[in-house]
């Protein structure tokens, strides 16, 4: 008779235990990690200071400071008057003065960005994070508004200025592009940044599935080292678009299986489930853009509550398949 209440005992005590959600995971003690302290070189503010009277020696007072955006021959007059051109451009002008306007008080950026640099540290313990640069770049889409280089970290901050004023209709960036130009993905995008820079480029896509669960697995190193980050700022939806995704996740999830498009591998069904748009096509215009990405992350974050997986060994597992039987993945309408 004890014995039986002996079992009995250890299993309401073993059904107590509560599971480790995904959540949990991500919930890590990071603060006393290096650094305790960022630096953050602003080269906008140095450089539309100069005095274009005399620009060229200007540039060579800064040059120490800045080598990573002046490391080129400075007595070469058409490098000089590329720059010039571009401190005096009015269009990068009033960027630069948006810039200062909203980000006069960078306290809770820096806070923010230390938050990052000390979660990586936490993942990936010895990184080098090189220096923190803020500058203006007039919006150049041919570059990304981040990047993570050997010698520096740079940020282009006229890229998160909102849209209030217009000024990202003014240059013709699509609103639902303009959506993500706010301060609140700036440590979104440092993240992405990083992961790029440290993760390379995958290979071909092979099917709706396994793109699902590559992108799954970035935007949860994302999320790892932003868990605060909303949904909205992680894929980058407006509330209503979050909202539907979440409402509709099932509805998604079942189309996508009832019409055998797991493992299609045409450019149609990539463009439908993960290109860059309004909403997605195959659904309503109500509809959220990129649910590729948003079913992705969800089949992540399943896996991640289902297994004692860290987040190193999610990076290196390009075992796709194993990843997505072992999730558990089945989303229930709400």
């Amino acid at each position: 008779m004890k014995k039986v209440l002996l079992i009995a005992l250890a299993f309401v005590l073993s059904s107590c235990v509560k599971t480790k959600t995904y959540k949990d995971k991500l919930q890590v003690h990071h603060e006393n990690l290096e650094p305790q302290e960022i630096v953050v070189k602003k080269y906008n503010e140095a450089l539309f200071s100069i005095d274009t009277a005399d620009f060229a020696e200007g540039l060579k007072s800064i040059k120490d400071d800045y080598m990573v955006f002046l490391g080129g021959d400075l007595d070469n007059a058409d490098a000089v008057a590329y720059l010039k051109a571009f401190a005096v451009d009015t269009f990068c002008i009033r960027l630069n003065d948006l810039v200062e306007k909203k980000f006069s008080d960078d306290k809770a950026l820096r806070k923010e960005i230390k938050s990052v640099y000390q979660r990586m540290n936490y993942y990936y313990p010895g990184i080098m994070i090189p220096e923190t640069y803020f500058y203006v770049s007039g919006v150049d889409y041919e570059i990304p508004a981040i990047m993570i280089q050997p010698d520096a970290v740079l940020i282009s901050l006229d890229y998160y200025l909102g849209n209030d004023d217009g000024i990202y209709d003014y240059i013709g960036m699509p609103r639902y592009r303009s959506l993500r130009c706010q301060p609140s993905y700036i440590t979104r995008d440092l993240a992405q940044a990083f992961y790029d820079n440290m993760y390379a480029r995958r290979a071909a896509k092979k099917d709706v599935l396994s793109e699902m669960i590559n992108v799954g697995k970035q935007l949860y190193f994302i999320e790892a080292m932003n868990p605060a980050l909303p949904d909205s700022v992680l894929f980058g939806y407006s509330s209503q678009q979050t909202q539907w995704a979440q409402q509709y996740e099932a509805d998604v999830w079942a189309a996508i299986v009832g019409n055998n498009m797991l493992y299609a591998n045409d450019m149609m069904a990539f463009r439908n489930f993960f290109g860059d748009a309004p909403f997605t096509q195959a659904f309503s215009r109500e509809s959220a853009p990129r649910l590729g990405e948003y079913i992705g992350l969800q089949i992540i974050r399943s896996y991640m509550t289902h297994n004692d997986v860290s987040l190193q060994e999610l990076m290196k597992n390009n075992d796709l398949q194993q990843i997505f039987q072992n999730s558990q993945y089945k989303p229930f309408k709400s």
